[in-house]
């Protein structure tokens, strides 16, 4: 049994954590709210600062720079992202699983067209690919599996994880497309059709799933409480 010296340690411990965790969210939501409306290479540390009311050195307490912010907010962006897009088709996994990857990736490539934020993120495809493949993978594995198990894709299982490399550098090439080359968003259904073929879908099959009528989208809701490192070493 602890001690009342020992109770009142912990307590301070978890106080001063969850203070941690609450001053960590504002400085990523206001980090989020600033880059959505004028992109990061505008937008300054002390803005961040202002706009979650801390003081700029505390920034640095939990931040090594403006870049590094970025990323994690990347890392909770690509989350609701996952979250949105599984509850968007759910209705496909039982009945028709090989909608499931190339409906995912529609919703993600519309996303993050019509959010200015993803424009920073694009001009850095090793950072976007990497953050992708790892936020996404729980979801696109899992997806892969089942489509595989119905005989929807035609992949050996030990190449999983390479195909998923291989998906994710695809759509941040697709996306990079759109975004910089200004190609216009119709062509996410050509990407999201190789992307299927990659996966052994046949043309015809691959060609039809690209195309199908995207299912309702949950709107954002992004929990800047969640760290892809914690999940990581969770799983």
């Amino acid at each position: 049994m602890k001690t009342t010296a020992a109770k009142a340690e912990t307590t301070g411990s978890n106080r001063v954590s969850r203070k941690r965790s609450i001053t960590r969210v504002k400085l990523l939501k206001a980090a989020y709210d600033i880059f959505s409306k004028r992109g990061l290479d505008a937008t300054t540390v002390q803005e961040i600062t202002d706009r979650a009311d801390v003081g700029l050195g505390t920034f640095y307490n939990y931040f090594a720079s403006k870049e590094e912010i970025a990323t994690r907010v990347l890392d909770c962006v690509i989350h609701d992202v996952a979250r949105r897009n599984d509850i968007a088709t759910a209705p496909f996994r039982e009945s028709n699983p090989v909608y499931v990857q190339p409906t995912a990736i529609r919703l993600t490539l519309r996303e993050a067209v019509t959010n200015p934020i993803w424009q920073w993120w694009i001009r850095h495809p090793d950072l976007l690919a990497d953050r992708m493949r790892e936020g996404f993978r729980r979801y696109g594995v899992r997806d892969m599996g089942d489509s595989q198990g119905k005989g929807a894709y035609n992949l050996n299982q030990e190449d999983f994880d390479l195909v998923w490399v291989i998906h994710c550098w695809i759509i941040v090439g697709g996306l990079r497309d759109i975004l910089v080359l200004q190609h216009p968003i119709e062509r996410e259904a050509y990407i999201v059709e190789l992307i299927m073929r990659v996966m052994g879908v046949p043309s015809d099959i691959a060609r039809e799933a690209a195309y199908i009528p995207l299912p309702p989208y949950p709107p954002a809701d992004i929990d800047f409480a969640f760290r892809l490192d914690e999940e990581e070493t969770a799983s």
